[in-house]
């Protein structure tokens, strides 16, 4: 199926779609962010305010008739961050001419100059779907000390922006979870900052409302993964882009700490928390020593070390050093599981990924840990 997409035209527009809900200050940022975009001229941003209450809209309307940047208002109710998405996208994909490149973006969120250029490089070097590399605004960890401190000594730098990393002189040789796992195994595409041709968009069904459950009483609410796990099921190309990196509010982590920073992330949406009070961070930051790390450690193990290897058994053999003797284990299992379902939907997948962490990830935490300190000791050992 990815074969047939070979032949599209890789020097088309650019569309993005970015849900808005009381963003009443946040999306006029992030629209300035993409009015100083190299590709701006190639590029149509449809904002879709989805059931504010504040003047979301007017600012929207505003800044499009003063900008050159061609910015398009759609409105839509209920409140639905992955509606709103699939809204934009149906919006785009309508056009006489639909946009080449289709880019899930959010309004609380800063891009780069250079961030739809490298984009559009990946595509044009033969890239299906695009994850780009974004990370929590540095002023989280700025503002938060502590916090910052024992996720540099528990986890690793892995939720560092390059820059933050390099700020507090981290020796990441030292750290369990680092970045290198994105370069290693892909990272997971995030509704906030992601591309993908607008022919795979069109193949794989695009952005769909999808559910946890038969009932459909449980929606899925991130709306990136679910289509990153089509297209590689597909087998369409997806590549991970690590500079430049978009920055992104940390107002969700900061304002409900007990549901972000637990087991639940796919759980929650965006659009109930607004700005964040310095005195949030404060608190936030006093509560860094009753974190539960072993849960985020075995999030890490979830998301960024076994999920990856779901959809691509190529990613598991080629990274087998970081699973050790479990390997063999963990392939036997994801096949034996993909020979019993021969077309998966994305709540399977997740379903696969908690059932295996359940099973194998305090293993693999450990055969991980190991790992990383074999590294370390060829890294200081003398030449």
């Amino acid at each position: 199926m990815a074969e047939e997409v070979r032949g599209r035209d890789r020097r088309s527009r650019i569309g993005i779609v970015i849900p808005a809900r009381n963003e009443s200050g946040f999306v006029i940022r992030t629209l300035q962010a993409f009015a100083a975009q190299e590709l701006r001229g190639r590029c149509e941003v449809v904002v879709v305010e989805n059931g504010s209450d504040d003047d979301t809209a007017p600012q929207v309307e505003e800044f499009a008739a003063q900008s050159a940047l061609q910015v398009t208002l759609l409105q839509l109710e209920p409140a639905s961050a992955v509606a709103a998405r699939i809204h934009g996208m149906d919006y785009l994909m309508a056009q006489e001419e639909p946009p080449g490149i289709l880019v899930s973006a959010d309004a609380d969120t800063i891009y780069p100059a250079g961030w739809l250029s490298a984009m559009d490089s990946a595509v044009e070097a033969g890239a299906d779907v695009v994850a780009s590399a974004g990370y929590m605004d540095p002023v989280l960890w700025s503002w938060c000390p502590t916090l910052t401190s024992r996720y540099v000594e528990r986890i690793g730098t892995i939720f560092f922006d390059p820059d933050t990393t390099d700020a507090l002189g981290v020796d990441e040789s030292k750290c369990l979870f680092t970045t290198q796992v994105y370069e290693d195994l892909g990272r997971p595409v995030c509704a906030p900052g992601f591309g993908i041709t607008a022919a795979a968009y069109r193949q794989l069904g695009g952005f769909r409302r999808e559910f946890y459950d038969d009932g459909a009483t449980r929606e899925i609410l991130i709306a990136g993964l679910p289509l990153m796990f089509r297209a590689e099921l597909n087998a369409f190309r997806v590549e991970y882009v690590r500079r430049p990196w978009w920055l992104t509010s940390p107002r969700r982590l900061v304002s409900e700490p007990e549901i972000q920073l637990g087991r639940t992330l796919q759980d929650t949406d965006m659009f109930p928390y607004r700005e964040v009070a310095p005195d949030a961070y404060t608190k936030f930051d006093q509560a860094a020593d009753s974190i539960n790390y072993q849960d985020l450690l075995l999030n890490c193990v979830r998301d960024y070390l076994l999920t990856p290897c779901l959809t691509r058994p190529q990613v598991l053999r080629r990274n087998a050093a970081y699973f050790g003797t479990l390997a063999a284990e963990l392939s036997q299992s994801i096949n034996r599981w993909h020979a019993e379902r021969l077309l998966p939907e994305p709540r399977h997948l997740f379903d696969l990924a908690t059932d295996l962490t359940e099973e194998y990830g305090t293993r693999v935490l450990e055969t991980f840990a190991e790992f990383r300190a074999r590294q370390r000791e060829q890294a200081d050992r003398p030449e």
